[in-house]
């Protein structure tokens, strides 16, 4: 029977709980991006001045980078880093793509696009200060 480290089995608990958040998050984008886009009720056209579908493309793809590093984890921290980051511009790209395919009433935008950039660079800075603070401890 292998020794178990006292804290192992808890990381090992952990990480199995990320990787279901992530895959959850996953479908929800897919979800988003491949649904129909229409609701029953009004949506605001602006969120803080920025167009309101422009922001939901930008917070759809922020948590990216950090659900990723905390469910998949690699030997090294800047290659999950790395990894995530143009794994997350990939599938941005490929569901914007193919998004005007397979929905009738979605066409691909490249501001869209642009915000999902966004989002996940924001995502990755938030990882990398949390991991150079997490350093420093």
């Amino acid at each position: 029977m292998p020794v178990v480290k006292k804290g192992q089995a808890s990381k090992r608990n952990y990480r199995a709980l990320w990787v279901v958040l992530f895959g959850l998050y996953m479908a929800g984008v897919a979800w988003l991006y491949f649904s129909s886009g229409e609701v029953s009720f009004e949506l605001p056209k602006s969120l803080f001045g920025i167009p309101f579908d422009k922001a939901v493309h930008y917070a759809m793809f922020l948590p990216f980078p950090i659900l990723y590093t905390l469910a998949l984890h690699f030997s090294s921290w800047w290659r999950t880093l790395s990894v995530s980051t143009l794994l997350a511009v990939a599938i941005a790209f490929s569901f914007e793509m193919l998004q005007s395919r397979i929905t009738e009433n979605r066409v691909t935008d490249p501001a869209d696009l642009n915000a999902n950039v966004l989002g996940i660079a924001t995502g990755l800075l938030c990882m990398v200060v949390a991991g150079l603070i997490a350093k420093k401890r």
